[in-house]
């Protein structure tokens, strides 16, 4: 076990009493089951306690109203919603784990999800993002652009840099488009009921839920409009599923919307969040952010992203005309170089 073996065994019985025969892999961690439970070892370095307790409370009160497939904190014998090994903090989350696949209609499962999570009571502050894009995307364009400058007036430039040096204004061009449309959205739409903020996750895809034997995990999680879940879902159809996006995509878009009826204004954050490269900004910072061994990965990625930009204009078209042919009552905007 990677987590030194034993002893991390010995340390999970005195802080939660529960004892670790043998562990297996639930999609990214570390698992192992007691008592029909399975029981996931989650590490929460990167995260603060603030934003733990969130987390903790959103995934009890999501086990209340009925969500099998939540998995929550368990608290240690102490009290605490994790323990310190080797210098880094771990905690333990409890599911219920069902062998197999579901049938999942994962446009009707999300709505679900996130209509449940709306009714959430309590004050959230660390683990927000609600309201909050505008003032998030200006000021993630801004460093990449002070980043940018800084690579194109100190050349020479290797290939990575190159292709930055010379797509960067593209795709500044895209995200001040982004926020343009954010912020008209916001002057022209009413929000609706359904615009509230619920449980969403940093970047859902077609397989957040599938990876981990379909159990839903707090750590994943922000809170949120839904719609950033659609959009990063579809943004992740077009990358790695582009031959079924028509088809998979605008079927989960209809199955969600049949089963929760988005707003006008759901409907044009998600348009405002796909026009924000998003896909484009971390590929730079994390290849910037990654080891020399990593980097051949974020080049070659960053050059098929650059291959496929065109693609990309056209998959934002088709979603604009999906939607005047859906709702006589939603005008999108034309974005002028599409």
């Amino acid at each position: 076990m990677t987590h030194g073996g034993k002893r991390v065994e010995k340390w999970i019985r005195e802080q939660y009493g529960l004892k670790v025969t043998e562990t297996f892999r639930v999609g990214n961690y570390d698992a192992f089951s007691y008592h029909q439970f399975v029981y996931l070892i989650v590490p929460l370095s990167q995260m603060e306690d603030e934003e733990l307790y969130e987390l903790y409370h959103m995934s009890q009160f999501l086990l209340e109203r009925g969500d099998p497939f939540v998995a929550v904190f368990l608290l240690t014998k102490q009290g605490n919603l994790y323990f310190e090994w080797e210098k880094r903090k771990y905690g333990i989350l409890k599911c219920s784990y069902v062998e197999g696949e579901r049938v999942l209609q994962l446009g009707r499962e999300l709505a679900r999800f996130h209509q449940k999570a709306r009714s959430f009571p309590y004050q959230v502050s660390k683990t927000s993002r609600i309201g909050q894009w505008k003032m998030l995307w200006e000021k993630r364009t801004d460093q990449l652009e002070g980043f940018w400058r800084g690579k194109v007036s100190s050349q020479p430039l290797d290939p990575f840099e190159k292709m930055f040096a010379e797509s960067f204004p593209y795709y500044m061009g895209l995200a001040e488009n982004a926020i343009q449309y954010l912020v008209d959205t916001e002057l022209d739409d009413e929000p609706q009921p359904i615009d509230s903020a619920t449980v969403c996750h940093h970047r859902f895809n077609s397989d957040t839920w599938r990876t981990s034997g379909l159990i839903k995990i707090p750590t994943d999680w922000v809170f949120d409009h839904c719609s950033r879940d659609i959009a990063e879902y579809l943004r992740n159809q077009f990358f790695e599923q582009p031959d079924t996006l028509r088809q998979e995509g605008f079927l989960f878009l209809e199955d969600y919307d049949r089963t929760t009826p988005l707003s006008p204004f759901s409907w044009r954050l998600i348009y405002s969040r796909l026009l924000l490269p998003i896909h484009y900004f971390e590929c730079v910072e994390d290849y910037y952010l990654s080891s020399e061994s990593d980097k051949p990965y974020y080049e070659a990625k960053l050059r098929e992203m650059l291959k496929t930009s065109s693609k990309y204009e056209g998959f934002l078209k088709s979603y604009a005309q999906l939607l005047s042919m859906r709702t006589k009552k939603i005008y999108l905007p034309a974005i002028h170089w599409l």
